[in-house]
């Protein structure tokens, strides 16, 4: 893996190449080992803060990691185009708005010891805009090249402190244009109901626990007409009771038939809307 500057792998985008780096901040990793009109992010994966304000954090690693999204980089990871964050949530929300994305209070604690000041909250902001400019590029490069592009926006919730019986998957709608997206997402919850995992129910739904209201998602409905993002959240039944670890039992079964699905909505959406053929392979090349 490279370790590259942002404006290194804008301009490599740009030029078509196919890389595996770490951004130099250490923010994110990017793999592009294959041009489809698909992206898969996991932007809550993370649980890294940087030094220079880790001991103003008040929220420690584990109780961080509770409110993350561990591991869905794993499920990702091994896709022809993925974006995976390294930084925190916590640290700063790549899924908010750059004016709110740093934290005061979340999950009711309190983050930080002090106020951050606003040259450390400037540069916190940095970080978030060094995404979304990267993410810019990408998207741009592959909507002029194949006419459109589908972004599968991938999270993981706590279902603890929901009484009812809430679905495996989340499928989130509210900056999607039902009405032109309709067939894939159909798809998409037809194929998630068909994953066989022994003990649970497997059942996707629409808007059920979360509307799909993150900035990612509002960003690409409003910058990028022409790719779909499509937030999934995926119910932490592969963490141990606490949240803390994988319990390998689930995940086994669970990370690969998501895989799999995910390359099959992925080919049906290039087929139906993009008019390109790909073979599920050519999402999947590490599979």
């Amino acid at each position: 893996m490279e370790i590259l500057s942002e404006q290194s792998i804008v301009d490599a985008i740009e030029r078509g190449e196919l890389f595996d780096a770490l951004l130099d901040t250490g923010a994110f990793t990017i793999k592009l080992k294959n041009y489809v009109p698909a992206l898969f992010t996991a932007v809550h994966d993370g649980n890294v803060v940087d030094t220079a304000v880790a001991d103003r954090m008040l929220v420690s690693s584990d109780e961080r990691r509770f409110e993350e999204d561990p591991f869905t980089g794993d499920i990702i990871d091994g896709f022809a185009i993925s974006l995976r964050m390294h930084h925190s949530r916590y640290y700063y929300d790549v899924n908010r708005p750059s004016r709110s994305c740093i934290y005061e209070e979340a999950w009711g604690k309190q983050v930080w010891k002090q106020p951050l000041s606003a040259e450390q909250q400037q540069a916190i902001r940095l970080h978030h805009h060094s995404y979304y400019r990267v993410l810019d590029a990408l998207l741009g490069k592959l909507e002029k090249k194949f006419g459109h592009c589908v972004v599968y926006d991938l999270h993981s919730y706590n279902y603890a402190r929901i009484s009812d019986n809430p679905p495996l998957f989340n499928i989130g709608t509210h900056y999607i244009d039902r009405e032109r997206y309709e067939a894939v997402l159909q798809h998409l919850a037809e194929q998630l109901n068909t994953i066989n995992l022994p003990g649970y129910e497997t059942r996707a739904a629409f808007d059920a626990v979360f509307g799909g209201r993150g900035y990612q998602a509002e960003f690409i409905h409003f910058e990028h007409r022409a790719s779909l993002c499509i937030p999934l959240e995926v119910k932490k039944i592969f963490m141990t009771k606490n949240a803390l670890a994988l319990d390998s039992s689930v995940s086994a079964a669970l990370f690969p038939g998501v895989r799999e699905v995910l390359a099959h909505n992925a080919r049906y959406f290039s087929e139906t809307v993009t008019g390109n053929q790909f073979a599920c392979a050519s999402f999947l090349p590490e599979h």
